[in-house]
């Protein structure tokens, strides 16, 4: 009996990992007839059936389940064999990608520069996504998360806080007037989040003042809210890193409503990486220095 080679696991992983024939034909980009030619010749290389078929849907065997586990040890060893040859390079030079939210984009755009002044030859990339990258698949290289990590091969490098605080446009409070408390927050027009962000309670905490008798925008993104409060639409809550740095809105009330832990994270496979080491080291660098940019504390005069 012949023994399966890596090409055949891969198909059942496809399989797991979409649920369908259709699925795993797209994942493994070819089409659902060359997946149904290599399952059944997977099938004949282990000597048993590994699926059971209903319709458009099917249900692993005891023996299918088993392969599927198998494939997915040997995908977890094949990236993590690969990610650890990609960072055995000890030369500092390349790119260091590493994901944030939009959030902290802004705050990182003169991070480059710092780069550039002490490595020539390193540069950086910034990907932004509502999904968190997967590092471990090799997605980014490191991550600045809002939750600490609780899968246990990620490394947390440095921990800090998120200020977010309550802004508008000085022309919108030049027309309605500048709430003097919490409560006038109502009296005015708001621009309120919509359900995906309303587990942030800085982005929920409007929706306390919220008026049904007045004008009210909701958004989906962070670039939304800061351009309808830039353009004067409403009162409403931004981080500190995007609020304080966008021309023509500022803080109608001094302190932050909220200050959100967050952390810098990277997979314990890049330890012997040196550029990432670099990079890390300037990173946390550059937050410390700039904590209180972060956390939305203004420092006592």
């Amino acid at each position: 009996m012949a023994e399966p080679e890596w090409s055949d696991l891969k198909v059942i992983l496809a399989l797991g990992q979409s649920g369908s024939v259709a699925g795993a034909a797209r994942i493994l980009a070819v089409d659902a007839s060359t997946v149904s030619r290599r399952l059944t010749a997977t099938e004949k290389a282990m000597g048993a059936v590994l699926i059971v078929r209903g319709g458009r849907e099917f249900t692993f065997t005891t023996e299918g389940k088993a392969a599927l586990a198998a494939a997915q040890a040997m995908d977890k060893a094949v990236t993590e064999a690969s990610t650890a040859v990609r960072l055995a390079r000890t030369d500092l030079q390349g790119i260091i990608r590493i994901a944030c939210s939009p959030a902290v984009i802004y705050f990182l755009d003169t991070f480059q520069n710092t780069v550039s002044q002490a490595h020539p030859d390193l540069g950086i990339e910034l990907l932004s996504g509502r999904a968190p990258a997967d590092l471990a698949r090799g997605e980014a290289d490191i991550a600045i998360r809002s939750l600490r990590p609780n899968d246990l091969d990620l490394v947390v490098a440095h921990r800090f806080d998120l200020g977010s605080c309550v802004y508008a446009a000085k022309s919108y409070l030049s027309a309605y007037g500048h709430p003097s408390s919490f409560a006038e927050v109502r009296q005015h027009k708001l621009v309120r989040y919509n359900d995906v962000f309303l587990h942030l309670p800085a982005f929920k905490w409007i929706e306390e003042f919220a008026d049904p008798a007045q004008l009210a925008v909701r958004v989906d993104s962070i670039d939304m809210a800061r351009n309808l409060i830039a353009s004067g639409r409403g009162i409403g809550a931004l981080f500190c890193t995007v609020g304080d740095t966008t021309p023509g809105v500022i803080r109608v009330f001094d302190e932050p409503i909220d200050q959100m832990a967050c952390c810098i994270v990277y997979h314990q496979s890049a330890r012997g990486s040196a550029r990432l080491r670099a990079v890390l080291d300037l990173l946390i660098e550059y937050f410390v220095a700039r904590r209180n940019d972060l956390s939305g504390q203004r420092p006592e005069q």
